[in-house]
């Protein structure tokens, strides 16, 4: 939506963005779909300064095999740097493209319908597992390729199947 060359809607973005003041929570989780593939984006700690070592950006991504993070890295920076200057702030762009774009061996999906099911569980977990305060020093102790069983998202997803929030 974001990549649209239709002004209208990149608009209502940023009116959206500004209303809400993303950048003032301690996460915010964007889930981004890029040739029909669902990765989490997870902007961590973006209200503190922009050199802070609590400010990284993770990519989440369920089929690693793929060069997605590559691909987007340089649209998910101009779009931080677009927000920055929907809300009035002066960050600078070298400022931007130094904070630190970390895409961490998270578990992966065995088929090829199973994305978005993982970014869900990406986010649920998250929200469950991040540290009080975290920061990009101790960052990898919970994101690994082992933070979770296929078996503990089968679960999830039952759980999501009988609220009937997804079919």
């Amino acid at each position: 939506m974001y990549k649209s060359e239709n002004h209208n809607i990149r608009s209502s973005v940023f009116d959206s963005v500004k209303t809400k003041q993303i950048f003032s929570k301690k996460y915010v989780f964007l889930p981004i779909v890029y040739w029909s593939h669902w990765t989490l984006l997870i902007f961590c700690n973006f209200g503190e300064d922009l050199d802070s070592d609590k400010t990284c950006m993770l990519f989440l991504d369920s089929l690693q095999t793929t060069d997605s993070s590559q691909r987007l890295e340089p649209d998910i920076r101009k779009f931080v740097l677009d927000i920055y200057r929907a809300e009035g702030r002066t960050e600078d762009s070298s400022l931007v493209d130094e904070i630190p774009f970390y895409v961490p061996m998270v578990p992966q999906q065995t088929n090829d319908v199973e994305c978005g099911s993982f970014v869900l569980y990406y986010i649920h977990r998250f929200i469950e597992d991040a540290p009080e305060n975290f920061n990009v020093e101790d960052m990898p102790y919970f994101l690994k390729e082992d933070w979770f069983s296929h078996k503990d998202l089968e679960k999830f997803c039952d759980e999501l199947h009988s609220l009937g929030t997804i079919h």
